[in-house]
């Protein structure tokens, strides 16, 4: 099941956003606080609690240099999914992003699942929206 945020447009470069978006303490200012809880992040793990209750562990995996940043779900996750960060270069300092979750998900968790993640990364892309506004 894939699941994706809106594109939006940051005011930054496509390699100053996948370095950023690349470390995975710069996600917690990006994840909704409505959604989520309990935040750490160590080298290129993070884990947080989604509401609801799931614990949801995230270590950064190989992406594409400046187009993608890719995270993938580690073990304490209930789900398996992984978590693409696409980054379209606009020029020099503009970049469309979206995010999209390809989930590994049978019926009964999709129901329960696919509101709160879909939640989650809409905040996250309004809140990379309004970090890094386009001049």
């Amino acid at each position: 099941m894939l699941i994706e945020s809106p594109v939006i447009s940051c005011g930054r470069s496509a390699a100053f956003l996948h370095e950023y978006l690349g470390t995975p303490s710069n996600l917690e200012p990006l994840l909704p606080a409505e959604h989520v809880s309990e935040f750490s992040a160590e080298g290129d793990t993070c884990s947080f609690k989604v509401t609801g209750g799931f614990a949801v562990v995230l270590k950064r995996v190989e992406g594409e240099a400046n187009r993608t940043v890719r995270y993938a779900s580690q073990k304490g996750t209930p789900i398996r999914f992984t978590l693409d960060v696409v980054i379209e270069p606009q020029g020099d300092e503009v970049s469309n992003v979206h995010i999209q979750c390809d989930a590994d998900l049978n019926p009964f968790m999709k129901m329960m699942a696919e509101k709160p993640l879909q939640s989650i990364f809409q905040g996250m892309a309004t809140a990379a929206e309004k970090a890094f506004p386009v001049a």
